[in-house]
């Protein structure tokens, strides 16, 4: 018996009108409506894939404003409040224009003075850390700063003024060790050189100069 073959479009699928193609009804977003007595499944126009495709559209029309909000999200849900009062009233949208910046080539970490590696590597670090939760003193935009993910680690929970103390005390050293590697670098032990460091010089010049001595 021959499998008989199925038709162009099935009952259970619906039509996206963005990619033109039939698809399951299980590949749209559904929430239910309810009025009085009476619920409603309401589908999605379009597909969950160009649902995604068009969110990260927006997303990458303007991605430096799309990472900071996503953050000022993050940092919210973990205070426990609106991402609004991040924004507006702990002025978190002041980071945007820097985050713009930043994320072109000439970016900078403003400590270590590196070229950011990604995105990711674009980290916001409170200057001086939270004492509590809802600390909004320290949660307002005049108490952050951007800086690579290696700085913001060094930074971890110390005071603003510890850590500066901190990073000078290291630049210096560095710059120490780095002479005195270079120092070393540049002494050559006798037992390390070779013969021809050792040579004597060609017997013409021998000639010359003993004839400059007998003068």
């Amino acid at each position: 018996m021959a499998v008989q073959p199925l038709p162009e479009t099935r009952p259970c699928e619906r039509l996206c009108p963005k990619c033109e193609r039939w698809k399951h009804h299980s590949r749209f977003r559904t929430w239910t409506r309810r009025h009085r007595s009476i619920s409603t499944l309401t589908f999605a126009t379009l597909c969950k894939d160009c649902e995604q495709i068009e969110r990260n559209e927006r997303v990458n029309e303007d991605r430096p404003l799309a990472i900071i909000d996503r953050r000022t999200a993050s940092r919210a849900r973990t205070l426990g409040v609106s991402k609004s009062f991040l924004w507006v009233n702990m002025n978190w949208s002041s980071l945007v224009p820097e985050m713009r910046a930043l994320m072109t080539d000439e970016g900078r970490c403003r400590s270590c003075g590196h070229a950011f590696v990604n995105e990711r590597d674009i980290q916001i670090e409170h200057r001086e850390p939270p004492r509590l939760r809802g600390d909004w003193a320290r949660e307002h935009a005049r108490n952050l700063g951007i800086f690579c993910q290696s700085c913001n680690n060094t930074k971890g929970d110390k005071s603003y003024a510890e850590w500066l103390d901190e990073q000078e005390e290291a630049r210096l050293s560095n710059e120490r060790h780095r002479s005195e590697t270079d120092a070393t670098a540049a002494f050559v032990p006798w037992a390390q050189l070779t013969l021809d460091d050792v040579s004597p010089p060609p017997l013409a010049e021998s000639y010359a100069a003993a004839a400059i001595l007998s003068g």
